[in-house]
């Protein structure tokens, strides 16, 4: 049961009051700034991922965090917006991932960096699709490095 079931972003610096469980690194509190400035992205069923390639050079461990999300151009015209791509490239972004499988992750913040490796939209793509029936979507890529895995959110 892969696949995410829905997403949370709002800007990096909008993430604060955050603490992890030091036993399984693990996000136990999260609050935003203004709650009003986070995003929920109204995804396409079954076509959004995340994925983590762990990258190994001896004792150092990098992570790339890629999240592909997929919606309805009609309802993700916020992500096109001047505002968004200046606030995403500005301060970066920060995303609650609840996968499709139940878990919760927080993804662009890390217990050992905080906000300073925030999630970064790498592309966005539009299409029409090539049927009549098809809905016209955009596909907006973000990726994040760290040395860990995205820490599971408990809230």
């Amino acid at each position: 049961m892969g696949g995410v079931r829905s997403v949370k972003l709002c800007a990096a610096d909008n993430v604060t009051n955050v603490l992890f469980d030091d036993e399984r690194a693990e996000c136990v509190r999260l609050k935003f700034v203004d709650d009003q400035a986070v995003m929920e992205c109204s995804l396409v069923e079954d076509a959004s991922t995340f994925e983590e390639l762990f990258a190994f050079d001896g004792d150092i461990v990098s992570v790339r965090h890629t999240l592909t999300l997929v919606a309805d151009r009609n309802m993700a015209e916020a992500w096109l917006e001047s505002t968004f791509s200046r606030e995403s490239g500005r301060v970066g972004l920060c995303a609650l991932v609840t996968l499709n499988d139940g878990r919760r992750l927080l993804v662009g913040y890390s217990e050992r960096f905080g906000a300073q490796q925030p999630l970064r939209v790498k592309q966005i793509a539009s299409g029409s699709g090539s049927k009549r029936i098809d809905i016209p979507r955009l596909t907006m890529t973000l990726e994040s490095f760290d040395t860990s895995a995205a820490a599971i959110c408990r809230i």
